[in-house]
């Protein structure tokens, strides 16, 4: 579908900095607006409010922060993400609507859903993929459920102040037995052209009883302009469902981007996660999966590629809460400049969860002498007969394959552009779909040779 999209004009806009007590929520909350629906709602609006109160945004003085220099984003004046922007169009969006395939998509501007920006053909009978304060409006009994039972308020000021604010984002809902045959594209396009804009999207994924879908999340900000995105995105899986996740990030190198995914997957369910992160001054990914039912299984693989001043952080916690419950985990990064990366995984294998099988393996190259990679994977367990393991390395290419490359007629640029992009190539092989995969892989060299593998950054890694 063809279209294009302004959003409706605000009146006065209201400022709000963003700071790490609870001091400004009000103003906040003011500058998203839209409130009301039904009661359950509004009080998850309100145990929103009151768990921002009680927590505040993190502090260097939280251990899941103390790495993650947060004064980039603390002190930023927002205005509401919802106002008038610049005419966006289809022709906008091309360069970024997944290759060779066709999807039913929903795409939200600012945290609002736009339907002349969305396209969904016809759906099997009780499937529903739409904006979510439209799914609510016209079905909250599917909603209800989901909505902040999966993604807790509590866990930090950010879930806390998302779940306050709100309104829209996405809503994919597949019924009991449905396999959807086509990808569902969720874009996230973050405007901020006059003033720096907050967007908190909220997105649902709800798989009944062996229902099957594949989801394609990507979040999406243009270079220069100040956006803070916060979101939550909260899956429930049924026994035997299955959700194949593509996650995406390319905001723009002025942009914040933080969200939250939590999981609950049930009995003999499958949730498999690719995530590949490239933009944002300062980008934070956490990822709750709860293996909630026997023989469920989660594999997650990941891919950060920052260079300049960027920064990402990514915490994922997988916990097997029965029998026999399956964990992958790949993750990789690359950095140069003076960027900073974070991974931080965690395996919890409760009491009573006995036949959990686990693998974490987090594998980070570092492209300058000035970047930095700090992993750290954690194991709890507190059950017998698991399988349990996990690994973590830190190098920098190597000079032995970069002589071999040099002999070979390469200069020392080209063979460390080589080089990298070998090492990332493995997660972005897990992609399916060719031409989808293809197209990834260019953003991922372009990313590479324009922000990670700069010239002065060769030098600066190559000088004596």
């Amino acid at each position: 579908m063809a279209g294009s999209t302004s959003l409706p004009a605000r009146g006065p806009e209201t400022m709000a900095v963003l700071d790490a007590t609870p001091d400004k929520l009000d103003m906040l909350i003011a500058a998203q607006g839209h409130h009301g629906g039904p009661d359950w709602l509004e009080a998850l609006r309100a145990r929103g409010r009151d768990g921002f109160r009680a927590l505040g945004l993190p502090t260097p003085r939280a251990e899941d922060w103390r790495n993650l220099r947060l004064n980039a984003l603390y002190g930023q004046s927002f205005t509401a993400g919802e106002g008038a922007v610049p005419m966006l169009t289809w022709a906008h969006l091309m360069p970024i609507v997944p290759k060779g395939i066709d999807c039913d998509r929903i795409t939200m501007v600012n945290g609002r859903f736009s339907a002349d920006l969305s396209a969904v053909g016809d759906l099997p009978e009780g499937v529903q993929v739409s904006g979510l304060a439209d799914a609510i409006a016209s079905d909250a009994a599917r909603i209800e459920p989901v909505l902040g039972r999966i993604a807790r308020g509590d866990a930090d000021g950010f879930a806390a102040l998302n779940q306050a604010a709100l309104a829209d984002g996405a809503a994919v809902i597949v019924p009991r037995g449905v396999d959807l045959s086509r990808p569902v594209h969720l874009l996230h396009h973050a405007l901020s052209p006059r003033t720096p804009v907050v967007a908190q999207p909220r997105i649902v994924i709800d798989l009944a009883e062996n229902a099957r879908a594949t989801v394609i999340e990507h979040w999406r900000g243009l270079a220069g302009e100040t956006a803070f995105v916060n979101a939550v995105v909260e899956i429930r899986l049924a026994r035997g469902a299955r959700l194949n996740l593509i996650r995406l990030q390319t905001s723009g190198e002025a942009a914040f981007h933080i969200d939250r995914l939590a999981a609950s997957v049930a009995d003999d369910a499958t949730l498999n996660v690719i995530q590949i992160d490239l933009g944002a001054r300062l980008s934070r990914h956490g990822i709750d999966v709860m293996l909630d039912g026997r023989g469920a299984t989660a594999t997650l693989d990941g891919l950060f590629a920052i260079g300049a001043e960027q920064q990402t952080d990514t915490r994922s916690n997988v916990e097997h809460r029965h029998r026999d419950g399956r964990l992958s985990q790949t993750w990789k990064g690359v950095a140069g400049g003076r960027a900073r990366g974070i991974f931080c995984g965690r395996v919890h294998v409760l009491p009573g969860a006995v036949g959990s099988d686990a693998s974490m393996s987090s594998r980070n190259l570092l492209a300058s002498r000035t970047a930095e990679i700090l992993p750290k994977p954690e194991l709890e367990i507190h059950a017998d007969e698991v399988k349990c393991a996990h690994g973590a390395t830190v190098g920098a290419i190597s000079e032995q394959e970069l002589f071999y490359l040099q002999s070979r007629g390469l200069d020392a640029a080209e063979g460390r552009r080589i080089l990298t992009r070998a090492f990332a190539e493995e997660i972005v092989d897990r992609l399916p779909f060719e031409d989808f995969r293809a197209q990834v892989s260019g953003w991922v060299d372009r990313h590479m040779a324009q922000t990670v593998l700069t010239d002065a950054v060769v030098k600066e890694a190559t000088a004596s």
